[in-house]
This record gives C-alpha cells, sequence and structure tokens, in this order.
C-alpha cells in the first residue's frame, strides 16, 4: 500500500493525479495511519480541517415645435417662405436618415458587446465555480490550474476572483495549484487585500518553490511590510538554504529601496 501511496505522490505532484486517486490520497492521509516516512506530505492534506471560505456578495426628451400661423405675405416674400420651408424640410430629413443610421449603428455595435461581454461572463462564473472551496474535492488539480490561468485574461478582477485566488493559494492541497495561484495573484499585487495576502500566506507555506515565490512577488512590489516575514524565513533553519538565502537577498533590496 506504502509502494502505491508513493507512486501517487509522485503523480500528485506532477499535477498528474485523477480525482479518483487525489481523493485516495486524501483518504489515506487523513486515516491516521501514515507512516513515519510519509509524515511530512501528510500537512497539505489537513487543510480542509478547518478552513472556510468567505465569499463577499455582488439602471427623447422630444420638445413638440409649435406652429405658428403666419402672417399675410406679398407674392415674393410668400415665395422666399416656402423656399425655406422647403429647405428646412430637406435639412431634417438628412439630419433624421443620419440619425437614424447612427442609432442603428450603435444598437448593432451594442448587441455585439452585449455578446462578448455574456461570454466572457459565462467564462468568469465557470471559473469561478472551479475554484470554488466546496468544489475542491470535485475538481482535479489540472482543471484548478486551468482555471487559475484563465485569471489572467482579467483585466479588472473583481473581489470575488482575488477571494478564491486567496483561498487557492493557502488551501488548495496540491502544491502546483497553489503556485499558479501565487502567480496569478501577482498580477492583481495592487489590490490591497492582495498585498495583505502574500504577507501573510507566507507565514504558512511550507513548499520552498511556493515561498521562493512568494518572496519574489514582494520584492517586485516593493512591499515594506514583508520585512519581519523574510527576517524569520532568513533566521529559520528549518527550510532550505535557498531559500533563506533569498529571504536575505529579499530584505537587502527591500531595505535598499528607500
Amino acid at each position: 500500500m506504502a509502494l502505491d501511496i508513493e507512486k501517487l505522490l509522485e503523480k500528485y505532484y506532477d499535477g498528474e493525479t485523477s480525482l479518483e486517486e487525489e481523493r485516495a490520497l486524501k483518504q489515506f492521509f487523513q486515516g491516521g495511519q501514515v507512516p513515519e516516512h510519509l509524515q511530512s506530505h501528510a500537512a497539505q492534506f489537513g487543510y480542509f480541517a478547518n478552513a472556510r471560505k468567505e465569499q463577499p456578495s455582488l439602471s427623447f426628451n422630444h420638445e413638440l415645435a409649435l406652429m405658428l400661423d403666419p402672417p399675410r405675405q406679398g407674392p415674393v416674400r410668400r415665395l422666399g417662405t416656402w423656399l425655406l420651408r422647403i429647405a428646412a424640410g430637406l435639412a431634417l430629413l438628412i439630419i433624421g436618415f443620419g440619425a437614424g443610421w447612427l442609432f442603428q449603428s450603435k444598437s448593432e455595435k451594442g448587441a455585439a458587446l452585449a455578446a462578448l461581454s455574456g461570454e466572457k461572463t459565462g467564462e468568469i462564473a465557470e471559473m469561478k465555480k472551479v475554484l470554488a472551496f466546496e468544489q475542491m474535492n470535485n475538481t482535479s488539480a489540472s482543471e484548478r490550474i486551468q482555471a487559475v490561468n484563465h485569471s489572467y485574461e482579467i483585466p479588472d478582477a473583481d473581489r470575488d476572483i482575488t477571494q478564491l485566488l486567496i483561498n487557492t493559494l493557502n488551501f488548495d492541497p496540491n502544491v502546483n495549484v497553489r503556485l499558479a495561484a501565487c502567480q496569478a495573484l501577482a498580477h492583481f499585487a495592487g489590490e490591497a487585500e492582495v498585498k495583505e495576502a502574500l504577507i501573510q500566506s507566507l507565514a504558512i507555506q511550507t513548499d520552498p518553490n511556493i515561498q521562493i515565490s512568494l518572496i519574489e512577488a514582494l520584492v517586485a512590489i516593493k512591499e515594506k511590510r514583508a520585512v519581519d516575514q523574510f527576517q524569520q524565513l532568513a533566521r529559520n533553519q528549518e527550510v532550505l538554504d535557498v531559500v533563506r538565502l533569498k529571504a536575505t537577498e529579499g530584505l537587502n533590496r527591500l531595505n535598499a529601496d528607500v
């Protein structure tokens, strides 16, 4: 059984496990009888025990012209008046035709934009569904990575999307999915809650790849509030040397940007 689990772990970290295989891994590591040499893998499968997801929730005037009874006029003035009326009528026809064409053009363009908007809305809704916390047991790692990567196509992500990415970074059991979420959040680092989430996540992540990715993201946005976390990592003898060196390098860069 241990040999099968080890093979499944290799596939899992490569992001190649199926939904059934991931369920088997979760059941194994949450069963309470994990061999000592596999204990280090059990922590990431315990994220589901206490975490809960919060989601924040989600409008002519036409004026009538008064016709005045014209005064009696002589023949010459009457002819001039009729010519003016004819010219005014032609002008109104031209204006009316132009306004109708413009209205139709805007309507067609608006319909096209609405169709594109509807399609994009559907894609975003599907992405949110895949990354929803309660769906993690029903989706594979590759499906969640594809959903995370779809966020790159959204120029202005709402708080729902950023919160889903934050939850994925902190609670997804697959390290590759968490790494993808970390890289995606770097694109929305202008949001205050995203910056704070990146700092907080650095305190709980144990995978060196994610730790390094978080350090690089925080240095790139010059987030000086991360100095304390960098210092703790740099002094922590339990983390890999490459992570401590990266934390020290990031600390020096942040201190240099005064």
